[in-house]
């Protein structure tokens, strides 16, 4: 009985949600090495929140590659709600002096609801196996998930990029959802792998939107959005369909090369710029017949 009562005890204080603290970052890793499941509500984290000093890493050989990359594995689940990171979040590094890439994976779920990152968000090359979430999210320097994973779900529903968002050549396994973010320099989906729905309902683009070359094997939703700069979907290619209804385009559009396939929504649509649809397709026929067919 003893025993036990020390085990329930051991872990009640593994799964602590720790409300409105003040953190050292360098205690969350401690916990990750200790196995030790990470949860904390209304913290604030000081320093920056490194995640080379995680202990479970590997050397992942590369015989004709010079450069050694390492993956740092975080087996126990992370969740943060409403914190704020004061450093840097360095889930990615590369040193170049080295020659070393640093990049993690989450095998267990990775929740950021409502937090706040002030300096550098570096989540480049990182996994995410499990459940993720960053929706209502503030990133302050530029978020950086280029060529990150999701394999599930995640939400970045109503979030705030105050420099660059970059999301270029990220893959999406599973649905997202941007609805209601809010871009104050350039949004850079660029190659992006989405697989499933993804959502873009009520943005606002301050800066230029960069979704070239993305593909959309389901509909792209982008209802009611606002593109204060160039939009660029040059080469894009929207497989079942895109709704673009209410959504205003306050610059140039470029859909150059743009594939459109079933329904293109172009309902109380507002182009206040040029379009650029050279040889645009929307199911087989140009783009300008198109327009002209639905007048």
């Amino acid at each position: 009985m003893k025993k036990f009562i020390v085990l329930m005890i051991f872990m009640l204080f593994a799964v602590m949600v720790y409300s409105g603290s003040i953190v050292n970052a360098n205690d969350i890793i401690k916990k990750i090495n200790s196995g030790m499941e990470v949860i904390y509500s209304n913290a604030t984290i000081k320093g920056d929140l490194d995640f080379r000093k995680v202990n479970d890493i590997t050397l992942k050989k590369e015989f004709f590659n010079r450069n050694k990359t390492y993956t740092i594995h975080v087996k126990v689940p992370v969740r943060f709600s409403n914190c704020t990171f004061e450093g840097d979040f360095i889930a990615y590094f590369s040193d170049d002096v080295e020659n070393e890439l640093y990049n993690v994976i989450f095998h267990k779920d990775a929740i950021f609801t409502n937090s706040s990152f002030k300096e550098n968000a570096a989540f480049k090359y990182v996994k995410f196996y499990k459940n993720s979430d960053f929706m209502k999210c503030s990133f302050e320097e530029e978020a950086l998930f280029k060529y990150s994973v999701f394999n599930k779900k995640v939400s970045f529903a109503d979030s705030v990029f105050e420099k660059d968002a970059n999301f270029k050549y990220t893959n999406f396994r599973n649905d997202v959802d941007f609805s209601g973010s809010v871009y104050k320099r350039v949004a850079n989906y660029k190659y992006t792998d989405l697989r499933k729905k993804s959502l873009f309902t009520k943005c606002t683009f301050k800066d230029e939107a960069n979704f070239k070359y993305t593909k959309f094997p389901e509909a792209g939703v982008f209802t009611g959005s606002r593109f204060l700069r160039e939009a660029n979907f040059k080469y894009a290619k929207f497989r079942r369909g895109v709704t673009f209804q209410d959504t205003i385009f306050d610059d140039d559009v470029n859909f150059k090369y743009t594939e459109f396939r079933d329904e293109l929504n172009l309902k109380n649509t507002k182009f206040n710029g040029d379009i650029n649809s050279k040889y645009a397709k929307v199911n087989g026929s140009s783009f300008t017949k198109y327009l002209l067919n639905k007048k």
